[in-house]
């Protein structure tokens, strides 16, 4: 065999094993091969037993490290987002409002770019005026743990620091203000027990 046969071979049969794989894979996913992606499928989802651990990541002004244990004693909506996404840009409005309308009730938002450029989560947060902490799970660690699959994806967290909802993809102001006006209800019944 010639030294050029051997090279071609070398080459062609790793190629055809990586092009089976990606097959394989997509025939597997019905045409999705995974990975986060912008959400494709809205609405309330269900809450894993495993989603909600606490978190300690980076805030995005480099000022220090954020908790979510930190905020034990509010009502939190911990939204997973990039710059890249497109209906992240479309609700960042909406989102602004909502906590503009509810930062004053005991309740707090945490915003996680995930697998972003700080620059660009810079340049959206300025753009869209978000004052709530921003924080960065660079490596998606945080967002795999939570069980995210796609973006934009929200979760509820209660007072003692409980998941109790998490809705894919973007929210309208009035959502957000019907599912936080919810938990801050529940809220005031169970204290008043």
């Amino acid at each position: 065999m010639t030294p050029r046969k051997i090279i071609g071979f070398a080459v062609a049969v790793p190629s055809a094993m990586v092009a089976a794989l990606l097959i394989w894979s997509l025939i597997q996913t019905d045409g999705n091969p995974g990975g986060l992606a912008v959400n494709q499928t809205l609405g309330e989802r269900d809450v894993s037993a495993q989603e909600g651990a606490d978190f300690e990541l980076p805030s995005l002004d480099g000022d220090g490290m954020v908790r979510l244990s930190d905020y034990l004693g509010k009502i939190v909506m911990v939204d997973f987002w990039s710059s890249w996404c497109p209906p992240c840009r479309q609700e960042s409005p909406d989102l602004k409002k909502a906590y503009d309308d509810f930062r004053d009730q005991g309740v707090e938002f945490i915003g996680i770019a995930i697998w972003d450029v700080d620059s660009e989560t810079r340049k959206f947060r300025d753009a869209f005026e978000l004052d709530y902490p921003i924080v960065i799970d660079s490596n998606g660690s945080v967002a795999v743990e939570w069980g995210v699959v796609g973006l934009p994806e929200k979760f509820f967290v209660d007072r003692e620091g409980r998941v109790v909802k998490k809705y894919a993809g973007p929210m309208t102001r009035d959502r957000l203000g019907l599912e936080l006006r919810a938990m801050l209800d529940a809220s005031l019944a169970t204290a008043a027990r």
